[in-house]
């Protein structure tokens, strides 16, 4: 199978960790990297204008500092789409430690899929708004639910089957709508705290994603979740990934 990843960066010094990370589990296939510097509202699109000339069965989103640290958890999941005639995986934006925003789009953090969402978003006609039926419940355990609870509905199972859509939340969630509309299957992934760096983990902790990238530098703790000082969590991981990778 042929995969390829694809990243909108702003070449902090993690992007080169993140690089390595990709050759050593996926050492022949293609990772674009996307200047992201300036206009981050539309160059998050960037990325899709590209996949559409380019033929591979598995194509892969992932931020900056979002994290590969083996080839199992993507390799089984590909498995289980194939399976399942899934056309997309990825996390809910909404309902876990970091995220409070609308959990029947993804958070873009980490996202695989085949060509046919490439292709349903470039024949779209328009770009809906996000619709009620499109609700379900939130198949996972909610984390600070107090978080929350103003903006929910809540379902017979106590779990939140919906909450105030904020559309200036993501620039993604049009893309997110348009698959929506046109019958695209989802996955949701079950996105698990990592407490030793604060992270957000999926696929057994074989994807890990750090937050706070844009801060990578900070020497104060600038997160309620977090237990140091941002700098130290991206040097930590950094040395974690390097001894990985070269292993």
């Amino acid at each position: 199978m042929k995969f390829t990843f694809f990243t909108t960066s702003t070449f902090s010094d993690i992007q080169e960790i993140q690089k390595n990370c990709i050759k050593k589990h996926f050492p022949n296939n293609q990772h674009i990297i996307i200047d992201g510097r300036i206009g981050w509202f539309s160059i998050w699109y960037r990325w899709l204008d590209l996949a559409k000339d380019i033929d591979s069965d598995w194509y892969i989103h992932l931020d900056e500092d979002c994290f590969i640290t083996s080839d199992k958890g993507i390799l089984e999941l590909v498995e289980y789409m194939i399976k399942n005639n899934i056309d997309i995986s990825g996390p809910p934006d909404g309902h876990f430690e970091y995220r409070s925003g609308n959990h029947m789009a993804f958070n873009s953090f980490f996202m695989i899929m085949n060509k046919k969402v490439i292709d349903t978003w470039h024949n779209r006609k328009s770009i809906p708004q996000f619709k009620k039926e499109w609700i379900k419940e939130y198949p996972f355990e909610i984390k600070n639910t107090s978080h929350y609870e103003s903006n929910m509905e809540w379902g017979s199972s106590g779990k939140p089957v919906g909450l105030i859509w904020k559309p200036n939340t993501e620039p993604y969630y049009d893309f997110m709508w348009v698959l929506k509309d046109n019958n695209i299957i989802f996955n949701y992934l079950e996105p698990l705290f990592g407490d030793e760096l604060q992270t957000t983990n999926l696929l057994d902790n074989t994807i890990i994603h750090m937050w706070h990238q844009r801060e990578r530098w900070n020497e104060n703790i600038v997160s309620i979740l977090h237990k140091i000082s941002n700098k130290s969590r991206f040097d930590e991981i950094i040395k974690k990934l390097n001894k990985l990778n070269n292993e």
